[in-house]
């Protein structure tokens, strides 16, 4: 809690000072504003087993059992200056698990945890400083959804454009061994710095063509104890070229092109041939590999309709810096389009193409591939019915040797109606959604999966009541060759306005869920909770949730004979409160 206080005090006198300083530069006559929001969260988590230590155990915690989070959130304004805070942050360590020595996380770590927020990007003109945390996207083939802890500054005088940001996007987590920590220990991570930059011209919203350079480090020396592969210490280079354009017209065209110098382990050896060289911000190593990639785009758009293409193509060594999940050693093609007709009352959206797998191996049986295909249909047949109609496929084929197949389909049917009287509107939902697989593996058989998905939602309003609520009722099948698995779920929920400030609101839901030959799975769960508007700008929130969950004789699902006596079941229950100002 000692940080805690610590960076409020911070944050409130820089926010006071930064005010302070506006304030009296009175000749100028400077406009000065503050909005944002700022607050507080406590949740409390509790978990009661029975049987209350079996060994295995059948169910774990899923949260900590008390946390707290702070948001602070202002926006200054002026004439001139525009300063917005993003600043979210609990005192709990709650990206990792405490080390066994008990050792707390220091300064540097609390600012730099990932579950953490600190920043601020004062902008003035064309200037923009960047301090603290940011998220920050240059294009799909650098860097994009990862936080970096650190500093930079964007700056845009006339058609010119450049950006740089220097920071930590991973601290370093020593590793512990499950002996010392069990069960599973702690992977640990190596401190991970990162720089970026972009150079190049545009204008707004009309055309922009420029280079992005991302390097990403890990720091072999940042950890005590080094993560076990395959946590190898990791080097990264990219260099893109990136350009839009727009015309008047309607016309669209996005083209990038990138590379990227990969080390894979930093403690093999530097290359007899260094090939993968990108002096001086990258040395080759035995592990380091250079790849490409490639993503196009255009499309025509206009009022009613648009059409367009698109091209990927994803080397096998290709990484990037911030899509750590991307798939590569893969080639795509997409056409889109979608159209309004009938008066606006229908509306289409659809694309299809095909992706090509493994391309690294140009010759051969192990290029896989794939059709990807969907279409969406909305269509307002009158002024109380509606119907969105959506079909997805998916077909995957590697011929050879293997002959693997699959193909994925879903269809689904969302009518809407609607009706009112003087007293009351009503609003009835239907869903239904089917899904088959199918796969095939020579010379193994044919795996088949059918599910199918029915929901129910009934929304009445009543003009002259002070309580909303509504009724949802689902059933869920899903049947394989090995398992069949039914599932019925009620749910309810209201919301009570007592007052223009207060209002209360409550669910109740229960759901049986079966998986053949095995007796039914029983889970009812309720929650209560209230809305204050205490002042003005000043809110009050509070929620109290119960889940009672009682197992079938299912667990743990390798025979009809139960391993643990009678039916095991847990209770979940959680309470959370917080407060908000919007000022």
């Amino acid at each position: 809690m000692k940080i805690t206080v610590i960076i409020l005090l911070i944050v409130t006198v820089l926010v006071m000072s930064t005010c302070r300083v506006f304030a009296q530069d009175t000749r100028n006559q400077q406009k000065i504003s503050l909005s944002g929001e700022m607050g507080i969260t406590y949740e409390y988590y509790g978990l009661d087993k029975s049987p209350e230590t079996p060994v295995p155990d059948f169910y774990a915690p899923r949260k900590p059992w008390n946390y707290f989070r702070y948001l602070f959130n202002p926006v200054i304004s002026t004439n001139k200056w525009l300063i917005p805070f993003n600043i979210s942050f609990s005192p709990t360590q709650n990206n990792f698990l405490t080390p066994p020595t008990g050792r707390r996380q220091n300064l540097w770590e609390f600012l730099t945890n990932p579950a953490n927020n600190f920043g601020v990007s004062p902008k003035i003109g064309t200037t923009e400083i960047l301090l603290g945390t940011q998220t920050l996207k240059y294009s799909d083939l650098s860097t994009g959804d990862i936080g970096v802890f650190g500093y930079g500054v964007n700056l845009s005088p006339g058609r010119f454009r450049f950006k740089i940001f220097n920071g930590v996007s991973q601290r370093g987590v020593n590793y512990v061994s499950p002996l010392n920590f069990p069960p599973n220990g702690i992977t640990g991570a190596y401190k991970r710095n990162q720089w970026m930059a972009q150079v190049g011209v545009g204008k707004e919203g009309v055309y922009f063509a420029g280079f992005n350079f991302v390097r990403s480090s890990d720091v072999i020396s940042s950890v005590s104890s080094p993560p076990l592969p395959p946590v190898e210490p990791q080097q990264n280079m990219i260099v893109s070229f990136l350009t839009t354009a727009s015309t008047a017209n309607g016309w669209n065209f996005n083209a990038e092109l990138g590379q990227s110098f990969h080390t894979l382990n930093l403690n093999d050896p530097l290359s007899v041939t260094p090939l993968a060289d990108f002096k001086p911000f990258i040395k080759s190593h035995t592990s380091t590999v250079k790849d490409n990639a490639v993503m196009l785009g255009i499309d025509k758009k206009k009022k009613e309709w648009e059409i367009g293409a698109k091209f990927n193509y994803i080397g096998a060594g290709y990484y990037t810096a911030g899509y750590p999940f991307m798939g590569t050693d893969r080639m795509e093609y997409l056409l889109n389009t979608h159209f309004n007709a009938w008066k606006k009352k229908l509306n289409v959206v659809g694309s299809v193409g095909q992706r090509f797998g493994n391309i690294s191996h140009l010759s051969g049986p192990q290029i896989t591939t794939q059709i990807v295909a969907n279409v969406n249909v909305f269509a307002q047949f009158s002024d109380h019915f509606t119907l969105n109609t959506s079909f997805n496929n998916y077909g995957f084929n590697a011929p050879g040797t293997s002959a693997y197949k699959s193909v994925s389909n879903e269809l689904s049917l969302n009518p809407v109606y609607t009706w009112a009287n003087s007293k009351m509107s009503n609003m009835l939902s239907g869903t239904y959604t089917q899904s088959r697989y199918d796969e095939t593996i020579f010379p193994a058989p044919v795996t088949h999966n059918d599910t199918k998905t029915v929901l129910l939602l009934y929304v009445p309003s009543f003009f002259n009541s002070k309580l909303n609520p509504d009724f949802s009722l689902m059933w869920f099948h899903n049947k394989t060759q090995l398992i069949e698995l039914r599932l019925w779920n009620f749910s309810g929920d209201v919301i009570w306005n007592l007052t223009k400030v207060f209002n209360l609101k409550g669910q109740l839901q229960y759901a049986l869920s079966a998986t053949s030959p095995f007796t039914s799975d029983k889970n009812l769960l309720t929650t209560v909770g209230f809305n204050w508007q205490l002042y003005k700008k000043l809110s009050w929130q509070f929620s109290a949730t119960a889940n009672l969950y009682r197992y079938g004789s299912e667990l743990p699902g390798s025979s009809l004979t139960p391993v643990y006596p009678g039916e095991p079941q847990y209770l979940e229950s959680s309470v959370r409160t917080g407060l908000n100002y919007r000022f």
